[in-house]
């Protein structure tokens, strides 16, 4: 048998020859030149006995790892020892109570206790040797030669690792592996089990977590009819885009992002109970951001997203994570573990399937068009339904497919973004060829163009505008990308499936990568090389998109002075970002960034490229959703009432709710009248059956309406109604007291207030009368009299 492995973590300090653990034991080494405290990875030596006599080959780790002896049994005695043999030379007794087969293969993971190595679990794996898609882990990398071998480091551990995962779990189907900087992970599911293993290069230590639900199904329904949204974040504002949901007895957060900057960048999570459940739209910060310091503070809540999104969300977090620690005036959100451990366990649902995380609870992810894996969440539970949109856009974009309104349910409540409030989208394809052309010609005057943009899904989209454009394809002039935009194009290389069947046929066709290909799209990896990408014609896609930190910075001083180079602003920008400043400031003027002033020579332009949806995309999108209770976020103060004052308010219940404020089905915002709430609540048309008899015909009118509708109290005081004919149309009119009141006014032989040009809806108009602006007695006289 080849040799094996055995490592055994501890952590304490190495003195004169002994470790000093601290759990209180004193471990005599054999390595006399180790010293220092840490954890360390070692070798145990006993005794026939098993009793422990010293450690050996001491390494210093940077963080613990498990205890692992992967070897043969090549003796068990009767007081419950086994004697195992991890190396040619070498072997090791340990105290057991589990029955292991004599002259099996076995993986061991143990423990120290009162002198002696105790086997906590052991898996068999030298009877997968037989099977043809593993390799079996008694064969570790040091006696693997690497000239005999064509695998790459992450392919050989992937057989590893897989050999063990099979051992551990004989009936599993591992599916969606994925492997990032030396992480192998698995997707894989047991006996209806789904399972997400996850292991790393050069480690034999599996990681493992069962997505499983335990919930008491008896009491999930007790308030079947209950609805209510409370804001936590993006409400009269943009960033930190969180929602409490109340539906039912579950409590379910939509999203967790951060704002991008001030002292308080969480959401209001102080409003949060205990949630049942946790859902991400899509990956950007302000709607991701916070989601390992939610996990922190609910480890046991379960965290659903697309796939897609996950993918992203290691990039994106990773490099909130990065601005967090660099930032030296707060303390940051989260740690590497915290990201880690959240990554670890977010469960993914495909977008346009159903799904149930909890008893009765129906969830459903649909694309929303915004980036990719951008999705609108719906939730159903008994008769009540909500839509929260996200993000989202109608049209198609280069990296993303755009909502299909048809894919829209019905909702009792609707929480829709309104980043643009009532504003109208130029078209997005004039928009990109006219960036386009602006960008050619400047490079082919020899300058240089600066296009700060979103790293997620702008820059993208922007890369293969220029790429693909007839007078790039032709040209040498570089294309260079930089900061996190570099990180997220390598994202979006990695997965193309995640992207539009155009961009997969692009790359198959050119055989290169759709986006950086080194060549005509270079990445800057250093920013020792920034300098190179200024120094002749280019252009340079860099982030932030609305300049406020990031490598555009940089770029943007360089060339704020310089007479032919361009800055090209391609999206949404705050109001306080140095991008909105800068797109409306004029050639001449000075701008200050970093404290340090810059005379703007450069051409300045605007383009709006944006992925969010304007006003008629959000009209369609509310027309098909055809909600009873209208929810405006995700937008500024003024734009979302903007977007409430148009013809949205004659039809929808509409709420612009601050952070905290709670929304609940069946329950009008106190502004609304009461006439208006009656109108909004009840429908605009109902059906009426004609019953025809011998002697004439009566108007049945349904029992729901005149049972519930105020309305037909009013039309029904008088015990009839007037009809009169439009056209074709019958109209039915109410007979009032007043409309009585007015007809026999107006025929009487007496100049009344009834036939005053003045009277307009019962009240008097005469800014001259001492009767203006009141309800007037339609028999009245007055000296203000004029004649209709």
């Amino acid at each position: 048998m080849n040799a094996t492995l055995i490592s055994w973590c501890l952590s304490g300090e190495v003195e004169q020859g002994y470790l000093n653990t601290d759990f209180g034991a004193k471990i005599k080494i054999r390595d006399r030149e180790v010293e220092g405290t840490g954890v360390w990875k070692c070798v145990p030596v006993t005794t026939s006995t098993g009793e422990l006599v010293s450690i050996a080959h001491l390494e210093k780790l940077e963080k613990p790892q498990p205890s692992i002896c992967v070897g043969r049994v090549i003796q068990v005695s009767k007081r419950g020892t086994v004697l195992v043999k991890f190396s040619a030379s070498s072997r090791i007794t340990f105290y057991t109570s589990l029955q292991l087969a004599l002259n099996g293969i076995y993986q061991l993971e143990f423990t120290y206790r009162e002198q002696t190595l105790h086997i906590t679990s052991a898996v068999r794996v030298d009877e997968l040797q037989s099977k043809p898609q593993t390799v079996s882990p008694a064969q570790i990398p040091e006696q693997q030669p690497a000239a005999k071998s064509k695998l790459s480091l992450e392919q050989s551990w992937r057989q590893k690792l897989e050999a063990l995962i099979i051992a551990q779990f004989p009936q599993i189907r591992l599916s969606d592996f994925t492997h990032h900087q030396g992480t192998l992970e698995w997707s894989g599911t047991v006996e209806n089990k789904k399972l997400r293993i996850q292991g790393t290069v050069g480690n034999t230590a599996l990681a493992i977590h069962e997505f499983c639900r335990s919930y008491n199904s008896a009491q999930h329904n007790s308030h079947p009819d209950r609805l209510r949204v409370t804001p936590l974040g993006a409400a009269r504002g943009i960033g930190a885009s969180c929602f409490k949901v109340e539906i039912g007895n579950y409590e379910v957060v939509l999203d967790a992002g951060t704002r991008p900057k001030g002292s308080n960048p969480l959401p209001a999570f102080e409003h949060l109970n205990n949630p049942n459940l946790i859902l991400i739209g899509h990956a950007h910060q302000d709607h991701i951001g916070a989601l390992p310091v939610l996990h922190r503070m609910f480890p046991a809540t379960p965290m659903i997203c697309t796939p897609g999104t996950r993918t992203i969300a290691q990039v994106m977090l990773s490099d909130c994570l990065l601005l967090q620690q660099l930032n030296e005036d707060f303390e940051p959100l989260f740690d590497e573990t915290d990201l880690q451990e959240t990554l670890f366990r977010l469960e993914t649902q495909v977008r346009g399937r159903e799904f149930q995380p909890l008893p009765g609870l129906t969830v459903k992810f649909i694309n929303a068009g915004h980036i990719v894996g951008a999705a609108c969440i719906y939730l159903k539970l008994g008769n009540r339904s909500l839509l929260y949109t996200g993000d989202y856009n109608l049209a198609n974009s280069r990296t993303t497919e755009g909502l299909q309104i048809n894919d829209l349910p019905t909702a009792d409540i609707l929480i829709t973004e309104a980043t643009y409030g009532a504003s109208v989208h130029p078209n997005r394809k004039q928009q990109e060829t006219e960036l386009v052309q602006a960008v050619w010609d400047v490079v082919a005057k020899g300058g240089n163009v600066l296009i700060p943009a979103f790293a997620l899904g702008r820059a993208q989209e922007i890369i293969l505008a220029l790429k693909t454009s007839v007078k790039f394809s032709r040209s040498q002039v570089p294309i260079y990308v930089d900061g996190l935009v570099r990180a997220v194009t390598d994202v979006f290389s990695d997965n193309l499936s995640l992207l539009p069947k155009t961009v997969q046929n692009l790359a198959l066709a050119s055989r290169t990568a759709p986006f950086c290909d080194g060549k005509r799209v270079i990445a800057i990896s250093d920013p020792q090389q920034r300098p190179i990408a200024l120094s002749k014609p280019s252009v340079i896609i860099a982030s932030s998109g609305m300049l406020s930190g990031g490598a555009s910075v940089y770029y943007a001083k360089v060339l704020l002075e310089r007479e032919n180079a361009a800055i090209f602003i391609s999206g949404y920008t705050d109001e306080e970002s140095p991008g909105r400043l800068l797109q409306n400031m004029q050639q001449g003027e000075v701008v200050t960034i970093d404290e340090q002033d810059y005379t703007v020579r450069a051409l300045l332009r605007k383009f709006n490229l944006s992925a969010h949806t304007d006003r008629v995309g959000i009209g369609q999108v509310i027309a098909k959703v055809a909600p009873h209770h209208l929810v405006l976020v995700h937008g500024t103060s003024a734009g979302l009432h903007d977007l409430a004052r148009s013809d949205l308010q004659k039809h929808y219940i509409i709420h612009i709710p601050r952070v905290g404020d709670v929304v609940e089905y069946g329950v009008v915002p106190e502004f609304i009248s009461e006439s208006t709430q009656i109108e909004l609540t009840y429908p605009k048309e109902i059906e009426l059956e004609i019953v025809a008899e011998h002697d004439g015909a009566w108007i049945r009118v349904p029992p729901d309406v005149v049972d519930v509708d105020p309305r037909w109290q009013l039309l029904s005081q008088m015990g009839s109604v007037r009809a009169k004919w439009n056209g074709s149309t019958l109209v039915l009119l109410p007979i009032s007291l007043q409309s009585v009141a007015l007809s026999k006014a107006k025929g009487s032989l007496n100049d009344c207030c009834a036939k005053c040009q003045f009277l307009d809806n019962g009240m008097c108009q005469s800014a001259d009368s001492v009767l203006y602006q009141r309800i007037v007695d339609p028999m009245g006289v007055c000296p203000e009299f004029v004649k209709q």
